[in-house]
Parts: C-alpha cells; sequence; structure tokens
C-alpha cells in the first residue's frame, strides 16, 4: 500500500481500516495485567470434577496393573530396601562389624528380628544398619544363646552359670543350683533350665518372668540335652538320651506344668536329639543324628523322617511357616547335599538333590538359602535356583533376612549381602 506525501494513508486504506472487524485474538502487550484473567477459557466445575475422576481412574488403574505384574516383589522387606537404597539412595549397611571376642560358634549365631551372637567374651545384638542394639559382656568357657523375641538366655554349657532377660536390660549372672546341660527361653520370659542333680541323671527347673521357680522334675533314666518350652509357659518338651550295654536310647517326654508325671514319652531310636522346637501350640520338631521327628501333641501322633545313611550336615527350622529344612550328605562327606524340605506333620513336601557342599543353611517363608564354598545360593522349596551371591572368605554360616538379604558369620567379622543375581 503506497503512502501520500505527508506520511498519510489514503482515504480508501481509512475506511477500510474503520470497517476492519475485531478479533477476538489479541496481544497481551497491548492488554493491562489486571484484564489477563477475562481471557480465560470458561471450564465449569462439573467438567473439572469429571476430569480428576478419570485421571483418578487411570492412574489407580495403571498402579493395580503394576501390582499384579510385580506382586511376588512387592513385600514389605523389598519396599523398604527400595526405599532405603534406591530412593534415599543409601547403599551403606554398616556392615562388616568386627566380632568383638576371638570366635563365634554356628549355633550362637541367630537371627530373631535382628542379627545376634554370642562369642567367648561377649552377647552382641545388632540392627539391620549395623548399629550395636545391646552388649553384654561374658566371662562363660562355654557361653549358649537360646532367643526368642525380645528375650534371651545365655548359659555356661557345663557350668552353673546363666544371664538372662531383655536382650538390652541383661541382668548379671545368676548361679544355677547344678551344672547346665541346655537351657530355653520363651517370648513371654518364662524359662527352663535342664541340668545335673544328685541322685538323678538329670533334672528340669522352670521359672516365670519373675524368676519364680513353678515347676521341676528329675529323670532318673536320662540325661536331658534339648528342651522347648511353649509359647504359653505351660509345658515343654524334653529330649533325652541314655546309653547301656553299649547301645544308645533316645526319648522325648511331654511335660504339662500343671501336672506331676510326663503326659507322653516318645522313643527317638537311637538317636541323640540335636534340637527340639515347637513350630506351635500343638506341633513340634525334633532334629536328631540319624533321623527327625514330628510329634503332635494333642493326638500323639509321631511321624519320622529317617535319613537313609546320609550324613546330616546343616538343618534349620523356621517357626513362622512351622516347617524346617535338613541337609543330608548323600557322598557321606559333606558332598552332594539333598535338601529336605518338611512340614509340620513329618511330611516330606520338598527334595532338592544338589552338587553342593552345604555347610548352612536357613530358611525365609518359601525360600531356602544355602552356604557352599563362601557363596550363598536361594533355592525355592521346589528345588529352582532363584539367586546366589558371594559372601566372602571364611564364611561359617549364614541367616537370610529377607529373600534378597542374608547376613553371613565370618571368621573376625559379620557381614551383610543384599544384592544378589
Amino acid at each position: 500500500m503506497k503512502r501520500r506525501k505527508g506520511g498519510k494513508y489514503s482515504d480508501r486504506s481509512a475506511e477500510l481500516r474503520k470497517k476492519k472487524i475485531k478479533r477476538k485474538v489479541i496481544s497481551y502487550e497491548d492488554v493491562p495485567l489486571e484484564e489477563y484473567d477475562d481471557e480465560r477459557t470458561k471450564i465449569s466445575k462439573p467438567a473439572v470434577k469429571r476430569i480428576i475422576l478419570i485421571a483418578g481412574i487411570i492412574l489407580l488403574l495403571g498402579l493395580v496393573v503394576f501390582a499384579v505384574a510385580n506382586r511376588d516383589n512387592l513385600t514389605p522387606e523389598r519396599i523398604s530396601r527400595w526405599i532405603t537404597y534406591d530412593l534415599l539412595g543409601s547403599r551403606d549397611t554398616g556392615y562388616p562389624v568386627d566380632i568383638i571376642g576371638s570366635s563365634v560358634e554356628k549355633g550362637n549365631f541367630v537371627y530373631d528380628g535382628n542379627i545376634e551372637y554370642v562369642s567367648d567374651t561377649s552377647f552382641v545384638a545388632l540392627a539391620s544398619n549395623g548399629n550395636e542394639l545391646a552388649y553384654k559382656q561374658l566371662t562363660f568357657a562355654r557361653p549358649v544363646i537360646s532367643s526368642a523375641g525380645d528375650n534371651v538366655i545365655i548359659y555356661n554349657l557345663g557350668g552353673t552359670g546363666y544371664i538372662k532377660g531383655n536382650k538390652k536390660e541383661l541382668a548379671n549372672v545368676i548361679e544355677h543350683d547344678n551344672d547346665i546341660f541346655t537351657a530355653d527361653i520363651n517370648s513371654k520370659g518364662y524359662y527352663c533350665i535342664a541340668s545335673k542333680v544328685d541322685g538323678f541323671l538329670s533334672k528340669i527347673t522352670v521359672f516365670n518372668n519373675k524368676d519364680e521357680q513353678i515347676y521341676a522334675y528329675s529323670f532318673a533314666d536320662y540325661y536331658i540335652n534339648a528342651v522347648a518350652l511353649n509359647d504359653d509357659g505351660t509345658g515343654c518338651v524334653a529330649c533325652g538320651f541314655s546309653g547301656s550295654d553299649g547301645s544308645l536310647t533316645g526319648i522325648a517326654y511331654v511335660l504339662d506344668f500343671s501336672k506331676e508325671e510326663p503326659v507322653a514319652t516318645y522313643s527317638l531310636d537311637e538317636n541323640v536329639a540335636y534340637s527340639v522346637e515347637y513350630l506351635d501350640g500343638n506341633n513340634v520338631c525334633i532334629v536328631a543324628s540319624d533321623a527327625s521327628y514330628t510329634i503332635e501333641i494333642s493326638s500323639g501322633k509321631q511321624a519320622e523322617v529317617d535319613y537313609n545313611q546320609m550324613k546330616l550336615t546343616a538343618f534349620d527350622i523356621n517357626k513362622d511357616t512351622g516347617n524346617f529344612v535338613l541337609s543330608l550328605s548323600r557322598s557321606g562327606d559333606g558332598r552332594k547335599c539333598s535338601l529336605q524340605y518338611i512340614d509340620r506333620f513329618g511330611q516330606v513336601i520338598g527334595v532338592n538333590d544338589t552338587e553342593r557342599e552345604i555347610d548352612s543353611v536357613s530358611l525365609y517363608k518359601n525360600r531356602i538359602g544355602v552356604l557352599d564354598n563362601n557363596v550363598c545360593y536361594i533355592y525355592d522349596t521346589d528345588g529352582n535356583k532363584i539367586s546366589k551371591a558371594k559372601t566372602g572368605n571364611g564364611s561359617k554360616a549364614i541367616r537370610l533376612e529377607s529373600p534378597d538379604s542374608v547376613y553371613i558369620l565370618g571368621i573376625s567379622e559379620i557381614r551383610k549381602v543384599i544384592e544378589f543375581k
């Protein structure tokens, strides 16, 4: 468009400008700030609610699909580990932790919500991050630990001393009347001691959580070497052995503290019990030298799992699931171990014939951890290998914290592995 001299538009241009149609499109450079809101698109409140509802449904469906696809991984332990290690970016567990003392026996390395151990000089409880939760100096020549919930009893095997109570507030040493064979404590703080006694082969003495004696029974024919208290402190199972004419005889007594005499006895044939545990209020398992047994107390039924000439190399009892596992060497020299997974009724519900030399075994729900030459292998109860992780040189025993977290007893330190492949 040409302009006339003087810089003015032609009359035709001026007329067109007057007739120009107004448009909704504006330039915000020409609009005062206080008028911006007048130009926004108006959306009704019902429409906004519908949009939010639809978005919420889509999000919920997405979470449901994710949860179903990952249901095996969404355990409390894995979620906690994801928050700690992935979300917060922390990979430092505080482990390894040096052992206080010079040595720890495998049986004195336990997991009961936290890792605990007894060395030749000390009792120590450790948190999952390696922090020390409890410590007690010991002067026992042969200390042995039994733990249940917050309670623990540590006794001097073959001596008279013991300490017991809450793990964080252990009292001073108590002297028993006679040399101690074995002891147990339950989650209520009731405890039982089997010991020598004049005129008999052994005696059981039971105390409540106020240290008041509530029961005692002496055995004329058997040395009691394994005992388990029930959870309510009303009874126990005591296992013993006797030798005569060159033969060994094992026995299990069921004791009700309201009765003067045992309510039942069971033969363990020529086997010595290594451990006895209540799997629940009515079922007990006994792991012995050449066979294992279960007893259903209400019915009196006893089941036996014979080792069939195989050598027991390791075992673990899981009271949470009511099952236990045996590692039995088919070669007899500790190699080619067969894992036998057994329920509370003595039924073998899973067998895994491995080629491994299993030094230690640990149960967690439906997972079985085994230690073979400084490697921890995780199997399911059907015998499928799930994962493995190196545990470091000198590994002696393992305790599973979760399906992919394991504590390791080393020669001079406690380690923790949280990365399996």
